[in-house]
């Protein structure tokens, strides 16, 4: 969902400032917007089962809090919090993306808007996040316009049956043998795949690449790559994903027909 904040208020001089101006009351409703997070959703999607199928790739006793998802909530929550790739794993998240205000230094601007940009976890739907952020704002003089929104889709099978997930994990194992497990995971970007609902309920969002800690920070910003080796790769996962879906053999019993 991208939401603008807009206020409307008195245009003046700069000089005879009053209490308050449009860009201090919008500014202080993003502050209180971004120090306020939205509530963790930990049961739903895919994360308890992700964590227990992950869960033997890891020394004790991490494998055994892994292993009981339910049983240390707390604590696995806790954890993943901290980082900010995490984090948008368990709950909604928002980031203030645009800011404008006023045109001359010497005038106060009479309307400031700003645009929050929503990445909705999948077990929450546009109206409920819009209701949590008008509480957190708690400013009647602050205006909400939805730009654009969709609920999130629906959680694409990932079980042995699904001939989807099999082919992607069928393909994974042989371009990236030295990969232990494939597990479901969510992918925190928004993507095209919305687009294909009408004709599939099996939409897997994947990526043959190694993403490092330093590349997360170039994505959308300044350097923005990806190797030769990483480009490599892509290629030659998706022609053997193409020849691994063209068969007339099916690889297990399946819901879904490509």
């Amino acid at each position: 969902m991208n939401l603008l904040l807009q206020v409307n208020m008195s245009s003046g001089h700069s000089s005879a400032p009053p209490k308050e101006t449009s860009i201090g009351i919008l500014a202080a409703a993003v502050s209180r917007l971004e120090q306020t997070q939205m509530p963790i959703i930990f049961g739903s999607g895919t994360l308890v089962t992700v964590l227990r199928q992950m869960a033997d790739e890891f020394p004790f006793p991490v494998d055994k809090i892994l292993s009981n998802p339910r049983l240390f909530e707390p604590l696995i929550t806790r954890f993943m919090e901290r980082n900010p790739l995490t984090n948008a794993i368990i709950r909604t998240t928002k980031a203030l993306t645009i800011f404008e205000a006023g045109i001359k230094v010497n005038v106060i601007p009479s309307v400031a808007k700003a645009t929050v940009n929503f990445r909705i976890h999948s077990g929450q739907t546009v109206q409920e996040v819009l209701e949590l952020t008008k509480n957190i704002v708690a400013d009647n003089r602050v205006q909400f316009h939805v730009m654009t929104a969709f609920d999130p889709l629906p959680i694409s099978p990932y079980d042995d049956k699904a001939l989807g997930y099999q082919l992607l994990r069928q393909t994974i194992q042989s371009v990236f043998p030295e990969v232990n497990i494939t597990i479901p995971g969510t992918c925190l970007g928004n993507t095209d795949s919305r687009f294909f609902t009408n004709l599939t309920t099996g939409i897997y969002r994947f990526n043959p690449y190694y993403v490092q800690p330093e590349d997360l920070k170039s994505f959308h910003g300044v350097n923005e790559k990806i190797s030769v080796q990483g480009y490599e790769n892509q290629v030659k996962f998706i022609f053997e994903l193409i020849q691994n879906a063209d068969t007339d053999q099916e690889p297990v019993s399946h819901l879904h027909k490509l």
